[in-house]
């Protein structure tokens, strides 16, 4: 095929305001060179704090510039190697890989695709992979999460921090502590938070041990830094804490002596330490399991459960906005500014377009599924405002007109030096509205999830 294709390319590792070295490259249609590949035409793709962390060159591993960044997306089949049997020209999947899927069309092998429920669009579809998948195997495999725990989740408004709220209460009993600026409060709330701290104005460290003065059970920390130690030292005996990210580390206002600063600051503890405290330390981190072949087997074994989970409608994804990929500059930015509540999506210009037209192409706004009376979260997310909205809502009238860009910009502005306090990027986005249904899981549910995933490892026709 002559086509040509559109790709967003990171031509070099930097941490430049103005996003300049994020570019649109053309290249050509890709072809089947292998007989077990697949060509799939992207209709929405994922955006995370990880891709946020390869364009100013802290993630790990690096991979050699220019490239193409992206871990997850999903679309349509439009052609198949000879050696695929299972899957046909136009079946909508998930496709998943260390980098690449920031591209109007894909080619890779049938072993990084899911197929996508008919129930799900393609803007969950894309919310699911890296959120759900990082919650769920640190809770489940990590942590091993068991009922009546207490589990502090650190940016519960964003990406990771929806899912695994929304995981933790199918599991009896189990209190969820969740952090995130007061604007947020309430949607964290609605996705199953039971005791919200405000990091900005109060010392979450205290405001815990005011709740819990014996300690918690679990500690999600994708913030490293010092935040790892508070952490850490927050935990009961028998405690457990998984890092899995690094956002105390990175920002957009951090230099990269503030960030050797913070790094400095993380736990260091020795394996004597860990005996005399009886308390647990794991580190995760999806794209080094992306690239392990020894992984991918029960990689697809808990995708397939978390889809069976979102059709029995215990998990439902949080969409927070979508932008082009012409526009990757200030999706970036809006994720920076923890300004997002859920999912970023990204959609190449020319699906866009198809949908709604050149003129709208700025940034669009996912309509939500259908409404679902038993669920008040999902009024509002029906009801929530776009940013320029919201901008003209709560500023004064001289900011009644401003754009998307502006919008940022302004918000961004106001925002203290990241340097100068340890801040949660709480907003780095992620899924699609909320849970459709009250759970009410039994005591044993937490030792079902083995015996579902070899049921659905059974049926499975991926």
């Amino acid at each position: 095929m002559s086509e040509k294709i559109k790709a967003i390319v990171l031509t070099s590792a930097s941490g430049s305001s103005d996003f300049s070295n994020l570019q649109i490259k053309e290249e050509n249609y890709p072809k089947i060179e292998k007989d077990d590949q697949v060509i799939v035409r992207i209709k929405a793709a994922g955006l995370n704090f990880a891709e946020l962390m390869q364009r100013q060159g802290f993630y790990k591993p690096a991979q050699k510039t220019p490239y193409t960044p992206g871990f997850e997306a999903s679309g349509v089949v439009e052609e198949i190697g000879t050696a695929v049997t299972d899957l046909q020209v136009d079946d909508r999947v998930i496709v998943f890989n260390g980098s690449g899927m920031w591209k109007e069309v894909v080619c890779l092998s049938r072993s990084n695709l899911i197929k996508l429920p008919e129930s799900m669009s393609f803007e969950n579809g894309a919310a699911l992979m890296v959120n759900y998948l990082t919650a769920y195997q640190i809770l489940f495999r990590m942590v091993s999460i068991k009922p009546g725990d207490v589990v502090l989740i650190h940016m519960a408004a964003g990406g990771v921090g929806f899912a695994a709220t929304q995981l933790c209460k199918t599991i009896k009993d189990v209190t969820v502590i969740g952090t995130a600026s007061a604007a947020k409060h309430d949607a964290i709330k609605q996705n199953g938070v039971a005791h919200c701290i405000d990091y900005t104005q109060e010392d979450y460290v205290q405001e815990v041990k005011k709740l819990f003065p014996l300690g918690i059970d679990v500690v999600l920390d994708p913030l490293n830094g010092e935040n790892a130690i508070k952490g850490y030292d927050l935990l009961r005996p028998f405690g457990r804490i998984c890092h899995y990210g690094a956002a105390s580390i990175t920002s957009e206002s951090r230099s990269f002596m503030n960030a050797f600063k913070a790094w400095w600051k993380c736990l260091s503890v020795t394996s004597l330490d860990i005996i005399n405290h009886n308390k647990s330390v794991s580190g995760y981190h999806l794209g080094f399991l992306m690239n392990n072949p020894s992984c991918v087997e029960q990689t697809h074994k808990d995708i397939l459960h978390l889809l069976e989970m979102y059709q029995k409608g215990q998990i439902k994804m949080q969409i927070d906005s979508t932008y082009v990929f012409s526009k990757i500059g200030e999706a970036m930015k809006r994720m920076h500014s923890r300004l997002n509540v859920g999912k970023i999506i990204l959609k190449p210009d020319s699906e866009v377009e198809k949908e709604e037209g050149p003129a709208n192409v700025e940034q669009v706004t996912v309509a939500t599924e259908q409404k679902v009376e038993q669920c008040p979260v999902e009024q509002v997310q029906h009801e929530q405002k776009s940013p320029e909205e919201v901008a003209r809502s709560e500023n004064t009238e001289a900011n009644k007109e401003l754009t998307q860009s502006e919008f940022i910009e302004h918000e961004t502005s106001k925002l203290a030096p990241i340097a100068d306090e340890p801040k949660h990027a709480d907003e780095n986005g992620q899924q699609s509205e909320h849970l459709v249904e009250e759970q009410t899981p039994s005591n044993d549910q937490a030792e079902q999830h083995q015996s579902e995933e070899s049921q659905i490892n059974e049926n499975k026709d991926q």
